[in-house]
């Protein structure tokens, strides 16, 4: 008895022993936020206090002699906060592209001080002080900033911390930080200044691994293979950013290949063994799910059409766009469609420096850009007037020189149709009372130019690893676009247009001093008040004028001549401009440049180099037949 006893004794101790071991997988999952909250919170700490020791040594500097004693102290706060950047970005998107490390320019932010000009601030606005002129007159210029840094600090410092985490959203926080050293660090974006974005990756790098190495305890068995393969990544990442590559030498195309696509797949599939479950922090356009920065799907289009009257992935509503695109009864007369301008075998532009018009012999005022991944943009046309794709089809309904008529004579017009009453009853069936109307009709047409995406270019394939074969020249063009010329600085990764990275959530704009004709000898600059005249309230600031969006370069092999007036013949004829510094490198007065006016230096070889990298990023395989 007494034997039985202990045996039933000793098997329920085990038991217990065994429920405990159980209960302690979640358990201690749930302190790997905590433990990381502590680590953010020490580091945020530190950063502050080192923009606190900046803000002080620059108060107290009464002369340029001691200006590399700032230079240095602006390279160590940045640093500092490379380390926490990864969360705090994550956590406060907007917060930070406003005041902490946005691009160095004026802005209209909707989120602080509605419609009033922010003057650039921050520690991009620091890193390009420090490296400009040796002047008193700058050394004012940075008190200022480093005082209003301070002051932003301290302010986020109070509302920020303590910061509350989620497992999902550390991983989230990792991935996005990796998208982020790929598209900002590594092209020079972060630093206008020093171009110091190796040393500014390593620190960014190693912070996120760090934070990573967290997840070890209480990790599920079945994620250990996952765990260790990205414990590979994250060195193999690290001693390439540590191997004092100059900037201009740094293989970006090995590094995404070797290095940045399988770690941001790992992280996936870590997520997925250890049972951690997607819960995003807020919406933005990233897609968690993708598991390469250059699937199709890695950005969702839905975000930048959250609003429209029907989401745009509807295969029926695409097909009903698709043959309204081509349909001349859209216009007055009959005489024009969305083809006119858009064809399909010119990459869905016209091949002419302005388009046509409706009149014979009477162009519109400027050149007719791709509709090719179009979706991937928060503003539309030029000079970024249509906030969404659906409002982007009423400008052209009622442009004088397009189609000049209004939504009642289309409605009239399609209405006549028995096959247009069918298709639209079968697309927009019981949203409204009658099924053809402005809404719908606006709403198919979106449809159909959000489905056109072009991830399946020989690049795109390249960096998937689904094909082997790639030229020499385009994997040296790649390098030099990311890095040496800076396109990639503006021309953001995987898209290459104007939609900044991580997040995606907004496009930009870029003064470049496009000139009338490409006359370098006596230049003079386009009229085009560009964004500054689009009627926007928020946007009829001087600095936004002559700004005109920042378009794809996919399929750019297809869609010549180029910029807003058709300025370029040749895509040679574009990369010696940029060569030269834009309309400011050419000796113009161009106020608010936001392209360097030095000249980038570079070769004609090395502009071949480009141009073979830019044609590699031709894909026509799909003119939106489908949803996604």
């Amino acid at each position: 008895m007494r034997k039985t006893s202990i045996l039933l004794g000793t098997f329920f101790i085990c038991l217990l022993m065994l429920s405990g071991a159980q209960m302690a997988i979640p358990y201690q999952k749930d302190i790997v936020p905590e433990k990381v909250a502590a680590l953010y919170t020490a580091n945020f700490i530190k950063f502050q206090n080192e923009v606190d020791a900046l803000a002080t040594l620059v108060n107290k500097a009464s002369s340029v002699n001691e200006w590399e004693g700032l230079k240095s102290q602006v390279e160590k706060t940045r640093l500092v906060y490379k380390e926490i950047e990864f969360i705090f970005d994550y956590y406060q998107t907007f917060y930070n592209g406003t005041y902490i490390n946005g691009a160095p320019l004026p802005k209209v932010s909707e989120y602080f001080e509605a419609e009033k000009v922010i003057p650039p601030g921050g520690l991009q606005a620091l890193d390009e002080a420090v490296y400009d002129s040796v002047s008193n007159e700058n050394l004012q210029h940075i008190k200022v900033l480093a005082n209003g840094l301070k002051e932003r600090v301290d302010f986020i410092a109070n509302i920020h911390l303590p910061v509350h985490l989620k497992s999902s959203q550390i991983i989230e926080c990792i991935r996005s930080g990796i998208v982020r050293i790929f598209t900002l660090g590594l092209t020079g974006y972060d630093t206008p200044g020093s171009v110091n974005g190796l040393k500014e990756s390593v620190v960014s790098w190693q912070s996120m691994e760090t934070t990573f190495l967290y997840f070890e305890v209480g990790m599920a068995p079945e994620a250990k293979n996952e765990f260790e393969a990205i414990k590979k990544h994250f060195t193999k990442g690290k001693n390439i950013l540590k191997a004092n590559t100059h900037f201009n030498d740094f293989d970006r195309l090995a590094f995404l290949k070797e290095v940045v696509n399988p770690l941001y797949a790992a992280l996936s599939e870590f997520q997925n063994a250890n049972k951690i479950m997607l819960e995003p922090y807020k919406k933005h356009a990233q897609n968690y799910k993708a598991e390469n920065l250059f699937d199709k799907d890695f950005l969702n289009t839905d975000f930048y059409s959250e609003l429209v009257y029907l989401p745009l992935y509807n295969p029926k509503t695409i097909a009903l766009g698709k043959l309204l695109f081509g349909d001349p009864q859209l216009s007055k007369d009959n005489v024009m469609s969305c083809a006119s301008c858009h064809n399909p075998n010119k990459g869905f532009s016209d091949g002419l420096p302005k388009s046509v018009s409706n009149q014979k012999g009477v162009f519109t005022d400027r050149n007719a850009p791709t509709l090719m991944d179009a979706g991937y943009s928060a503003r539309y046309f030029w000079d970024m007037r249509a906030l969404d794709l659906e409002k982007q089809v009423i400008h052209v309904i009622d442009n004088d020189l397009e189609f000049n008529t209004d939504f009642d004579a289309i409605v009239a017009k399609l209405n006549k149709s028995e096959r247009y009453n069918k298709l639209f009853k079968e697309a927009y069936g019981g949203i409204a009372k009658e099924d053809i109307n402005q809404r719908s009709i606006s709403n198919a047409i979106a449809a159909y130019v959000n489905s056109l995406k072009s991830f399946n270019s020989p690049f795109d394939k390249y960096v998937r690893n689904e094909t082997k074969e790639y030229p020499e020249n385009a994997k040296r063009g790649f390098n030099l676009f990311m890095g040496k010329a800076a396109c990639g600085s503006c021309h953001f990764a995987p898209v290459f247009n104007g939609t900044v990275p991580p997040f995606y959530l907004e496009s930009e704009s870029e003064v470049l001093g496009i000139t009338q004709g490409f006359d370098s000898i006596a230049p003079k600059l386009d009229t085009d008040l560009g964004r500054m005249g689009n009627g926007l309230k928020m946007d009829k600031h001087p600095f936004l004028k002559n700004s005109f969006k920042t378009v794809t370069v996919r399929n750019i092999a297809l869609t010549a001549p180029y910029m807003h007036n058709g300025l370029f013949v040749t895509l040679e004829d574009v990369l010696a401009f940029y060569n030269l510094g834009g309309g400011a490198g050419m000796g113009l007065e161009v106020e608010n440049q936001t392209l360097p006016d030095t000249p980038l230096e570079l070769s004609q070889q090395e502009m071949e180099d480009i141009i073979a990298f830019m044609e590699t990023l031709t894909d026509v395989s799909e003119y939106g037949d489908g949803g996604e």
